[in-house]
């Protein structure tokens, strides 16, 4: 089981830092299409949703069930 979901993206994105995450939400959106964070505790997702897209991480699941629309989600600033 993966540990640290914040480590994780930080270095997946190529991020020096875990504060440039926000900062690089559809890197890290797209990493989240492509790869389960459920691998990680929900506890863990619940604050990484929360620090980098300011959204529960019920909303991020929600988006991801909708995957393929095209429709921007004005939550997270981005489209799906």
């Amino acid at each position: 089981m993966k540990t640290d979901i914040f480590e994780d993206m930080k270095e997946r994105v190529g991020c020096e830092n875990i504060s440039d995450l926000p900062y690089r939400k559809r890197a890290v959106w797209e990493i989240i299409k492509q790869h389960s964070p459920l691998d990680y505790p929900k506890e863990q997702l619940e604050k990484f949703s929360h620090y980098v897209f300011g959204v529960d991480y019920a909303v991020i699941m929600g988006i991801l069930e909708m995957k393929g629309s095209d429709r921007p989600c004005r939550k997270c600033e981005f489209t799906c």
